[in-house]
């Protein structure tokens, strides 16, 4: 193994960093270093809080790739940390809805792109459950049946504003108890300027609560992995939540 990764430090960047991902893949069982990120590290902030189960959430399920990966990355995490999962993907079921206005980019995304079959991807799945429909309608209602574990990680990949700020109503309208005080997100399309899209989706989000925000995260250890995405990595901070102030780190050695 040492003669393998010293091969591959040889080579120049960022073909290094491609050939060791697709090493470490391989190994792993899984590609999406940036849903990793985001589950291996609410996997630790759970347990620091004395959580046993935690709940991760995909929203813009699709064909169900993201959602598998998902899986495997759970069990993968579940080797080394005192955390068992419950994997919750949402989708239309149907593809994309009919963009509301000009907040949604349609001249990015199209009505019915992104279809599922429904029956072939509940046949493949492990673990995780499928909550389809408008997520303006199962969004409240997944909550109104109650978790089985606190929410700690949620990838977004719904590409409109108004979808994603229809799944926003995870915070808003969750009681504390269903999610940890800081929930680690993945948005998949950002765009290009803040004034549409998924930006506008969080900007609004954040004026329009005073204790909850979304926020970019200032820095990440594997900022130079590019497979890592990290300027696509937020936080979720409730300021209000009973755990908030709960310390969930260990003093370094100086």
């Amino acid at each position: 193994m040492r003669e393998i990764v010293d091969k591959i430090m040889a080579y120049p960047y960022p073909l290094r960093f491609a050939l060791w991902h697709k090493l470490r893949s391989k190994q792993r069982g899984f590609t999406r270093q940036h849903y990793y990120n985001c589950v291996a590290r609410a996997a630790a902030e759970a347990a620091a809080l004395g959580h046993e189960r935690l709940t991760v959430v995909e929203f813009g399920v699709a064909s169900g790739q993201g959602l598998l990966e998902l899986e495997r990355i759970c069990s993968y995490v579940e080797k080394t940390a005192p955390v068992r999962f419950d994997v919750v993907g949402f989708d239309t079921g149907v593809g994309l809805p009919p963009p509301t206005d000009y907040r949604d980019t349609p001249w990015k995304w199209q009505e019915g792109w992104y279809d599922m079959d429904v029956g072939k991807l509940e046949r493949s799945l492990a673990r995780a459950k499928l909550v389809l429909g408008p997520v303006a309608e199962t969004v409240p209602r997944f909550l109104a049946e109650g978790l089985s574990s606190p929410m700690g990680a949620i990838m977004f990949d719904l590409d409109y504003f108004s979808s994603t700020t229809d799944a926003f109503g995870i915070f808003s309208q969750s009681r504390a108890e269903d999610r940890l005080p800081r929930i680690f997100c993945y948005f998949d399309d950002l765009g290009s300027i803040e004034d549409v899209g998924v930006p506008r989706a969080i900007a609004d989000f954040n004026a329009a609560h005073e204790a909850k925000k979304v926020r970019q995260r200032m820095y990440w250890r594997d900022l130079r992995d590019p497979y890592a995405l990290p300027w696509k990595i937020y936080e979720f901070h409730d300021f209000r939540h009973p755990d908030y102030m709960r310390p969930v780190r260990k003093q370094k050695q100086a």
